[in-house]
């Protein structure tokens, strides 16, 4: 695992479908200081479900403020961000934006070291991202992370990505479960359910089998003791003003330390990957041996 940094002459794809972390030291595109004012008093409530004021461009909606009274003000400086951030990543990416789905953008306002969180929500233990109410479909979830703090760095750990943590830890993880899952015909007779249920309105989430197992994965590499204890450790601090992109779902990455950062996520299609075969649904169904996107 490297951190790589951005420029001239970098296959930008390799660098993040390999499993390493792209870096950008001057931030890569220009964040207005009225931004980063507008976000710098702002609080998330600590009594929400969220772990982070949350923006959804689709909807141009922000969630997760302690004082809704700064919603307008919050959601405009995300607003920006988001745009800024979505136009950079689609320059220097532009094979997987023909193809990406545009995702929420997020402002961490809380110190990160100390934090009390239950576990699955815990962001100082090594894990992969998987998200509880947007299942991928055996797409993959590249996020890019920007520190706004104009004086303290963002601590990350990250260990070594899909292609040698699946061998290491998946069977151990129950993957065989789910792979019975994907074949069988009771599942086939859920999803359809499932459908219907949406169809008619009912708040439910339908997944695909990898996305089953990937949510279980997060959870599982952060209440297993062995696995945080025992695997490869890569720290990186990331300067005031950086910008750094990962596919998170194939890095395994922990925060240390550091608030005030701003991430904007895109979900990127299997197809539109250098090398598909990198993708961590295309690990797993070779492990597995039959296709878990149903």
């Amino acid at each position: 695992m490297e951190l790589v940094t951005g420029g001239t002459g970098v296959d930008f794809r390799e660098v993040l479908e390999n499993g390493n972390l792209l870096f950008f030291p001057d931030g890569g595109f220009e964040i207005s200081r009225e931004i980063c004012q507008a976000l710098t008093g702002e609080a998330q409530d600590a009594r929400s479900v969220h772990k982070n004021i949350a923006y959804k461009p689709n909807a141009d909606k922000v969630s997760g403020l302690k004082d809704a009274r700064g919603a307008d003000r919050v959601r405009h400086a995300m607003r920006e961000y988001s745009r800024a951030a979505l136009a950079f990543a689609a320059r220097i990416l532009p094979d997987y934006a023909r193809a990406w789905k545009v995702d929420y953008a997020s402002f961490r306002s809380i110190e990160e070291r100390g934090r009390v969180l239950p576990l699955k929500k815990r962001n100082d233990l090594l894990h992969i991202d998987a998200f509880p109410t947007r299942p991928v479909f055996g797409d993959l979830i590249l996020r890019c992370f920007t520190n706004v703090n104009p004086e303290q760095s963002r601590e990350w750990q990250v260990s070594d990505g899909f292609a040698l943590l699946a061998p290491r830890e998946a069977e151990k993880a129950g993957l065989k479960q789910y792979a019975a899952m994907a074949g069988s015909p009771l599942h086939a007779v859920r999803r359809g359910l499932m459908r219907a249920f949406r169809a008619g309105g009912a708040p439910v989430v339908d997944r695909s089998p990898y996305d089953a197992f990937m949510l279980h994965f997060h959870d599982w590499l952060k209440g297993n003791r062995e696995y945080q204890e025992t695997a490869p450790k890569y720290r990186f601090d990331f300067p005031p003003g950086s910008t750094w992109l990962a596919f998170t779902d194939v890095v395994p990455h922990a925060v240390l330390g550091g608030r005030l950062a701003m991430e904007q996520t895109t979900i990127v299609s299997r197809g539109s990957l250098r090398n598909p075969a990198s993708a961590p649904s295309a690990i797993l169904e070779k492990m597995a041996g039959r296709s878990l996107i149903s």
